[in-house]
């Protein structure tokens, strides 16, 4: 080849791929259609679940006369907030898998399919505003509401979201399983799955409390929940009293396991089907905050989250697609120093954790995060009752007067390990 030819090829080349990279990704998304910085109306009308027993996806179209449109109506107050989408280049997978329902025999084989997924483009696409404080207290209601069904929405925890934002949808309020809102714009060009979080303040009493707490200790433990001979683990991967633990046996009942995040998958591919042109975010509190972080790794959606814990060991164990640069993905982590949970010292004999049934020993987030520093700037004390959103939201978001600046989100340091004193092999090393 000729040095000529080389070097047109070399600048040529990369101005034809990524213009037909951008070009693929517009005709998926329209996210130009979307109006950047400038609130967007919303309204009731779908109902979404996902029963623990079945494989199917429920929802119910809502129309103006329907009962929850009604009472949204009357007990609706004039409060706007918002949410300024802006424009920013973000990697994505390059393949979607087809329709769900034609994919799988079980619901675990949606996480196989994206085990493989190792191609990754930069798509221009439209993002939350993580810098803009009423764009982050609007999420957070969001997730603060998803722990109360529409029907107990004149509820003291509830947080009436007038224009722009009203309830578009809720799914998983009568049943265990998973639950949480779907909110949306006018055009259902913008929607927001918010999913709910632990329920019970980390203690069991509401309908999902127990089928919660298996999910955290199978996702946030080093190995199986086992934190002591008094607790019962949730698989039996560990060796004796160690600290060893095997790494096949535990991915394997990870995938065996029917698992929040596999519905979490079901729900979104669902509403991404029915909405093909729509630009989706996810949002959501605890447990809800890492689901919707692992399903928006899945799929490179943009997702904010609010006192997760650390979700980047559950999605290696998971193999969701990392991208090069994984840190740079649109996941926002948003919690303070405070959260005995979030920073991830929720642990050992004697912790609230403990106490309440709850191995969440992990504390490395994927994507950026974005933490007030309470304890060292505002003299907070480690306390798992700041572990509660309305907390995060009442004295920390509302609160420009003490905390003025939103914090710095960054990536977590590349010296974050999670579990350090476990001890992981291979079993099938031994064959070799």
């Amino acid at each position: 080849m000729k040095s000529s030819h080389f070097i047109f090829f070399l600048f040529v080349w990369p101005l034809f791929y990524f213009g037909y990279s951008f070009a693929f990704h517009q005709s998926q998304t329209p996210f130009l259609s979307i109006p950047t910085h400038r609130p967007q109306s919303l309204r009731l009308k779908e109902l979404y679940y996902r029963p623990p027993q079945s494989r199917q996806v429920w929802h119910h179209k809502v129309t103006p006369q329907s009962p929850w449109a009604i009472q949204q109506q009357q007990q609706q107050e004039d409060v706007s907030f918002s949410v300024l989408p802006e424009l920013s280049l973000f990697p994505r997978p390059v393949t979607t898998p087809p329709r769900l329902r034609d994919l799988y025999n079980k619901g675990q084989l949606m996480r196989l399919s994206r085990a493989d997924t190792t191609l990754f483009e930069s798509s221009w696409g439209l993002v939350p505003d993580v810098s803009h404080r009423p764009s982050i207290l609007a999420l957070a209601m969001m997730t603060n509401n998803a722990y109360t069904s529409v029907n107990q929405s004149d509820s003291k925890d509830w947080y009436p979201l007038g224009p722009p934002w009203n309830v578009n949808s809720s799914f998983g309020w009568s049943e265990d399983g998973i639950r949480g809102h779907v909110f949306g714009n006018e055009d259902d060009s913008l929607l927001i799955i918010s999913i709910k979080g632990t329920s019970a303040g980390l203690w069991t009493g509401d309908p999902t409390g127990e089928r919660d707490k298996q999910n955290d200790n199978m996702l946030f433990s080093c190995c199986c929940a086992r934190v002591s001979r008094m607790w019962q683990p949730v698989c039996d991967c560990y060796e004796g009293n160690s600290y060893r633990c095997e790494s096949h046996c535990l991915e394997k009942a990870l995938l065996e396991q029917e698992l929040y995040y596999d519905h979490a998958l079901e729900i979104f591919k669902e509403i991404s089907d029915r909405y093909p042109s729509s630009t989706i975010w996810l949002t959501g509190h605890s447990l809800g905050g890492a689901l919707s972080a692992m399903v928006g790794a899945t799929f490179g959606v943009p997702t904010v989250t609010f006192e997760s814990p650390g979700d980047q060991l559950a999605s290696t164990r998971l193999h969701l697609p990392r991208p090069p640069g994984a840190a740079h993905m649109p996941i926002w982590h948003f919690g303070h120093t405070a959260d005995p949970i979030f920073v991830g010292v929720c642990t050992g004999p004697f912790s609230s954790c403990w106490y309440g049934g709850f191995a969440l020993e992990t504390r490395c987030h994927t994507g950026k995060v974005c933490a007030w520093d309470t304890v060292n700037e505002h003299g907070w004390r480690v306390d798992i009752r700041s572990h509660r959103i309305g907390d995060v939201i009442e004295k920390i978001i509302k609160r420009p007067d003490q905390f003025p600046s939103m914090p710095d989100c960054q990536p977590e340091p590349k010296e974050c390990v999670d579990c350090q004193l476990w001890d992981y092999y291979d079993e099938r090393d031994r064959l070799y």
